[in-house]
């Protein structure tokens, strides 16, 4: 045949693979509202799917509301009878190694991703009952042709060629191909072949970027005519929780929840234990030797098994659940699956962690908990793990895959039942892969074509990907599967924004001839581009171009040495009138430049063309890929000015940082044909030597190159870490240290919060004196500020006028940490008593920085600057965001310009418990404060019908709210979104005089809850915890008799209603009660270490007070009479950093020459680990808290006042630990303050800082450390050394007593780590030392990482 004329190529057929309700609304489409309205759902576009066929007669493919097609159709359908119809215009089979026959689907997949692309409106779409929903496909009025091409022994791709040729010729719009082989040349690959036809017609062509990730260079479908499409996650999880023994929550997923299956412990075992890691796998029949007969069983995932197919393999065996732990590539990627029995999906770390308790026990045991539908998953979307990853083999210089979207645990329509559900018209099946990501992307393209009809594919294409989100629901960088920022060759361009899609303002514009010169820069002879383009083509008179010239709307550059030039042209889509200014997101180690800067339109349709040069900068990069972006902006779609906060050098010796000679100094770095002085957003003096200024990107570039610019960066939005204390933790009048310190007089604490409630009772200035002279502060309010309250400023950029609390955060802080004496303070009647500060002598300095939008980073360090120009002595940040290199974090920066001057900075730690690693404001020179418990609980017990009892708390307690039996109703009632009582959703439940039982959660908080039980008529609420929430409990002033309980109460509470047809409740108010002996429990809120930015820093440093604080308040929540006196009941660890801040302010008062560093000491080596009870510190759960929830323990003021030896520290010793973290010259310098040269240094590892704590990670070598103590007790006195030891790790301590003989005498001691012969089966342990004199106690706290 070869020798024929017109022969061109051959070869034999290859088999392909196919790449296996929410989506919509998390997509942002909506009915009767934007893109959906515009497009009227895609009314009259045609997509045509090559898949496995189609299940006809389900109700996703009913034509209700359809026109008939489109008179350019001419397809065919091969059912019989009424099975097509105008919504499945088409379905043909072209399968041809089976029999005959119209194409009905027996595999389930072409019914789903047709279902995805354009299934009409079905309600009551679920699966098991999960998901429950109305389901539909992205274009809902779009018409479906389907083309079988898939059997279960694959895809051929000759049958492939045939349908794409047929679909084309019949008159589809889109094609969507949910299948695909490995990286071919585009000549030999024939969904290549057959897309370039496509395109040539007008056709888009999406395909699934396969799913064999997370590897790199794994895709499929690379030709730059496709949209290559990977998968993400949406916001939706269907959870199953495993609780082990030991009290140890992880969180997994499954679709089977039976509402049958005990909530009971049971016996666990690990498949593969002793190493036998076929079994482990529970592949079939490879535990028919093992006993699991009634047990929980760990499986693997991975070696060849389904999922499903191990869950088979456990029940077979007589196992009753399973927990599926991901392998170490699929990570915290989970899926979920319609088991066969009772089962969770896992993650990787989890699953080890599981399989370490098993090991450390001789009896495991663990029970699975189902909490069914849960949305809103504020860490969505993420990359699924499978999802397959550039670069791209077949063409390098084009960015694949172009975008991802939804393609995990999927709802859509299914051929036969999974779950024995009655409606066999109306099956529904959960599946994931790139198979079902692509289908979105179809039906969003037949979105787009409907609405501009005009639109080639490629501008369709341009559209989705220079639209497309890179932020997930937090506001953070979308991460991959190992919970990392995804990079470039995971994500493509991001994730699909339809609605934006829909308004480009610009596109990147090709036709099928612009392809031509690419192809014969790839090196393709012109027969291999003939095959592809079906025309004659002879390179040698084509003008070829490189992969990257390409229009292409994303850049893929090898460079080397030589400066790489391109261009691109876009045409404008938007306004006729409409200017575009280019932003440059920096790529690490190369200059990127692009001309003109400006791209100024007068008309539609307009094209403009631009250069963009990219060259190797001085920067060392240690790595092969660096990634980057540019953004063209214009006034609608993006303001081109940004805030930068911007650091610089002083020029030696001529600008003085308190003259106005800094300020003009500043303005030079500004671009100085815009009306620089206008740019400034904030000057710095103190904090930085810097400013914030509003600026373009490019500008910003410009910048680097003048002389004294050290780095700029965009601002950040922090966020608010939103009495009965003093007795509680030992301050009483006219005793100890509150005499000692005269109540923190002359003591001035600024806070940096939200504003403040002037001429609130807790601000009154009785027995207050006036100010220090060295005050130089500012009242910005007209009346208000006295002796107590001396200054009060508004930083907030986003507000106006005085710094008024219009939140109440800063009002509750600012009395927590120095309000006066209030007699009669209380809310609801309840916590009646004296509401006071912790100093309450103590000066007030409110700097507002925080409004409802949150809290910019420029404002927190124009605070921070101002507060320490005006001479505070303490200053308190119940803010963060969180962990970040010191350099990059404004508070760390700010606080060390404080410690400089002597201050102390006290921080809160975050709201973000109970999972380790959680922390903000971790740099060593803050006190970061955890939250715990008090020993006052406003008790309200809900007593059952079977006269059980558990008490939960609530502040409202109404007198006339009768003790009596009231019906009790679960609102969940196998419905998490009405278990959750989130707006509106009872509604249709009759609770009607109904004590309503509610699960703590989702999107509403816990008053808003009670607002739905009272809205929909139910008399009362008991609300219950969250699993990890566990056993800490909030009293919050309700709108309606209620009680929040422990979730082990709510578990046993929701057993009951179940066990009964007649369930009963009563809920009795008992009002405070004060002296609980459990008191002193960490929150479960309370964020944990270990750090991350500084691994060998232990924190938090200390907890205190922040559950449930009774404080002043801008405004009445129980309608009490007295407005100057009014208060709230709220928690978290943004009320105790102010008890530790006023804490701070006593001991500044008795001692004044005390360091910021010998205070926190004070505070911290004098912390207790015991309860009230005598017993160690519990943590949510009602288990010892670990060293990472507790820091040194929990704030003991009147032993801080007399702690015997402090470990002290001044500024300049930070620095040689800053050169140890690997910091440069210049991020030191924007921390410091001044010019460092760690080359001159001897640096230091983080754990030899002259820290109060140990943290050591320790290998097979020993570790040796100083520490220098200084005595501020009694001049003779000797410190003998305790070891508390720390399991699997020898101490010790040289010399093991320490003799003084002087006040302020200082002496140092060494203390070595070595790992000893006991085996350890966790990776951290713990440990302390003190240091004993007759009368005191300086204790320590150590945490050893063993690692290999």
């Amino acid at each position: 045949m070869e020798k024929m004329e017109g022969f061109i190529t051959a070869r034999p057929q290859k088999k392909l693979s196919l790449h296996t309700t929410h989506s919509p609304s998390f997509l942002g489409l909506h009915q009767n509202l934007g893109l959906w309205k515009s497009s009227n759902y895609g009314e009259g576009v045609i997509i045509g799917l090559l898949d496995t066929g189609i299940a006809p007669g389900h109700p996703s493919f009913d034509d209700k509301d359809m026109p008939p097609p489109p008179k350019k159709w001419k397809g065919k359908c091969e059912f019989t009878g009424a099975a097509c119809n105008n919504k499945l215009i088409g379905a043909r089979s072209f399968i041809s190694d089976g029999p005959a026959g119209p194409p009905v689907d027996e595999e389930g997949h072409g019914t789903h991703t047709a279902g995805t692309a354009a299934g009409n409106f079905v309600p009551g779409a679920n699966v098991f009952g999960m998901a429950n929903g109305t389901a539909a496909g992205m274009a809902p009025r779009a018409h479906l042709a389907v083309y079988k091409v898939c059997s279960e022994d694959g895809c051929g791709d000759a049958d492939i060629l045939a349908a794409m040729d047929t679909a084309v010729d019949d008159g589809v719009d889109v094609l969507s191909l949910s299948l695909g082989g490995g990286s071919f040349d585009f000549f030999d690959d024939v969904i290549a072949v057959g897309a370039f036809a496509a395109i040539q017609k007008g056709i888009f062509v999406s395909c699934s970027a396969g799913n064999s990730g997370p590897f790199n260079a794994s895709l499929s479908n690379e030709a730059p005519w496709i949209l290559t499409v990977g998968a993400s996650t949406t916001d939706r999880r269907i959870l199953a929780t495993t609780v082990l023994g030991n009290k140890d929550v992880y969180t997994g997923e499954s679709l089977f929840q039976p509402s049958n299956f005990p909530y009971e412990s049971m016996p666990l075992i690990d498949a593969g234990a002793g190493g036998n890691e076929t079994a482990g796998l529970c592949g079939p029949g490879s535990l028919d030797d093992t006993d699991v007969k009634g047990k929980i069983v760990l499986c693997q995932r991975g070696g060849g098994v389904a999922r499903i197919e191990k869950g088979q393999t456990v029940k077979d065996a007589g196992g009753a659940a399973m927990i599926l732990m991901n392998d170490e590539l699929d990570a915290y990627d989970t899926v979920a699956d319609p088991h066969v029995l009772p089962a969770t999906h896992v993650s990787y770390d989890a699953g080890e962690k599981i399989r370490a308790y098993i090991n450390s026990s001789s009896t495991p045991w663990a029970a699975i908990t189902f909490q069914g539908t849960v949305i809103a998953n504020p860490s969505a979307p993420t990359v699924a793990s499978f999802s397959s990853r550039g670069p791209s083999l077949a063409s390098p210089g084009i960015l694949k895959p172009d975008i991802i979207g939804p393609g995990v645990s999927i709802l859509a329509a299914w051929p036969v039942s999974v779950d024995n559900n009655t409606n066999e018209n109306a099956t529904f099946n959960m599946i994931s892969g790139t198979s079902m990501s692509c289908p979105h992307l179809s039906g969003i393209a037949a979105l787009l074509k409907s609405t501009h009809p005009d639109w080639s594919p490629a501008a369709i294409k341009s559209a989705i990907m220079t639209t497309a989100g890179q932020l997930d629901l937090e506001g953070g960088p979308i991460e991959d599967e190992r919970h990392l920022p995804a990079d470039v060759f995971a994500l493509g361009a991001g994730h699909v924004n339809p609605s934006s899609a829909n308004d480009p303002g610009l596109v990147y514009d090709l036709q099928p001839e612009d392809y031509i010169p690419y192809l014969c820069g790839l090196g393709y002879t012109d027969d291999e581009i003939r095959t592809i383009v079906q025309q004659s083509v002879s390179c040698s008179n084509i003008t070829s171009v490189p992969e990257v010239q390409l229009n292409y709307p994303s850049f893929s550059v090898k460079l080397g040495p030589a400066t790489k030039t391109y261009t691109r042209t876009v045409t404008n889509v938007g306004e006729a009138n409409s200017t575009y200014s280019v932003e440059v997101n920096r790529v690490k180690g190369v200059d990127v430049g692009v001309t003109p800067g400006t791209l100024s339109f007068t008309k539609v349709n307009q094209k403009m063309t631009y250069e963009i040069k990219f060259s190797k900068s001085s920067t060392r990069v240690n790595a092969t890929f660096v990634q980057g972006a540019i953004v063209w902006r214009s006034e609608k779609r993006a303001s081109t000015l940004q805030t930068y906060i911007v650091h610089v050098k002083l020029p030696r010796g001529r600008v003085s940082a308190d003259s106005d000679e800094l300020e003009r100094w500043y303005i030079s770095f500004l671009p100085g044909d815009k009306g620089p002085r206008t740019r400034l957003v904030r000057t710095f003096r103190h904090v930085a030597t810097g400013f914030a200024a509003k600026l373009t990107s490019e500008e910003v570039k410009e910048m680097e190159k003048k002389e004294g610019f050290i780095t700029a960066r965009l601002q950040k939005k922090l966020s608010l870490h939103t009495t009965h204390s003093p007795s509680f933790l030992g301050l009483h009048q006219n005793l100890g240290l509150w005499k000692g310190s005269n109540y923190g007089e002359g003591v001035i604490i600024g806070l940096i919060d939200s504003g403040i409630s002037p001429g609130h009772s807790s601000f009154d200035d009785r027995d207050v004196p006036p100010p220090p002279k060295k005050w130089k502060g500012q009242c910005e309010f007209s009346a208000g500020c006295n002796n107590k309250l001396i200054g009060a400023r508004n930083f907030a950029s986003d507000t106006w006028g005085p710094p008024v609390d219009d939140y109440g955060h800063g009002t509750h802080t600012a009395s927590t940490a120095a309000g006066n004496f209030v007699p009669g303070g209380n809310v609801f009647g309840m916590a009646n008593g004296t509401a006071v500060g912790m100093a309450p002598r103590a000066h007030l300095a409110m700097y507002k920085v925080c409004s409802d939008e949150g809290c910019y980073e420029a404002d927190i360090l124009a605070a921070m600057d101002a507060a320490i120009e005006d001479g505070v002595h303490v200053m308190s940040l119940s803010l963060g965001g969180g962990s970040i290199d010191f350099f990059d974090d404004v508070i760390a920066i700010g606080a060390f310009a404080a410690i400089q001057k002597g201050i102390f900075v006290s921080c809160s730690a975050g709201n973000s418990g109970p999972f380790d690693g959680s922390l903000s404001n971790e740099a060593p020179w803050i006190l970061t404060v955890g939250a715990s418990t008090i020993d006052r609980r406003i008790v309200a017990t809900a007593v059952l019908g079977n006269k059980d009892e558990y008490t939960g708390e609530s502040v409202y307690q109404p007198s006339d709210f009768p003790y009596e039996d009231m019906p009790l109703i679960d609102a969940a009632g196998g419905n998490v979104t009405t278990g959750l009582c989130e707006p509106g959703s009872l509604d249709n439940i009759d609770v009607k005089g109904k004590i309503v039982l509610c699960q703590s959660g989702g999107w509403t908080d816990p008053i808003d809850k009670g607002q739905t039980v009272k809205d929909a008529g139910g008399a009362a609420m008991i609300l219950m915890n969250k699993e990890r929430d566990a056993y800490t409990t909030i009293a919050d002033p309700h709108v309606l008799p209620a009680t929040e309980v422990s979730y082990d109460a709510g578990v046993k509470i929701r057993a009951y209603i179940s066990s009964t047809s007649t369930p009963r409740a009563a809920i009795m108010f008992r009002g405070t009660v004060i002296g609980f002996p459990s008191a002193l429990t960490v929150a479960s809120f309370s964020s944990r270490g270990p750090s991350s930015a500084s691994p060998g820093i232990l924190k938090p440093d200390i907890v205190g007070p922040g559950v449930n604080i009774l404080a002043a308040w801008p405004e009445s929540v129980d309608n009490y009479p007295n407005e100057n006196a009014i208060f709230n009941i709220i928690s978290g660890t943004s009320m105790s950093c102010p008890h530790l801040s006023g804490v701070a302010a006593l001991l500044k008062s008795a001692h004044p020459d005390w360091s910021p560093a010998a205070i926190k000491s004070a505070i911290m080596t004098t912390a207790s680990q015991l309860d009230s009870a005598g017993g160690p510190i519990e943590d949510e759960r009602h288990l010892p808290a670990d060293i990472f929830a507790l820091g040194a323990g929990h704030v003991n003021p009147s032993s801080a006042n007399d702690p015997g030896l402090v470990y002290d520290l001044q500024p300049e010793d930070y620095i040689p630990y800053l050169c140890g973290l690997g910091y440069t010259d210049d991020e030191i310098e924007t921390i410091v303050h001044q010019s460092v040269s760690c080359s001159n240094i001897t640096s230091i590892p983080e754990a030899q800082l002259n820290y109060p704590s140990f943290s050591v990670q320790l290998g097979a070598s020993t570790k040796t450390y100083t520490r220098t103590v200084t005595n501020v007790g009694e001049a003779n006195s000797t410190y003998s050394v305790e070891i508390i030891r720390a399991k699997g790790v020898d101490l010790g301590v040289e010399p093991c007593t320490l003799s003084f003989s002087k006040v302020n005498q200082k002496m140092t001691y060494e203390i070595s780590f070595r790992k000893s012969s006991t085996s350890v089966n966790g990776t951290f342990v713990q440990g302390a030392i003190v240091w004993r004199s007759a009368k005191r106690a300086v204790r320590s706290p150590i945490s050893v990482k063993l690692v290999r």
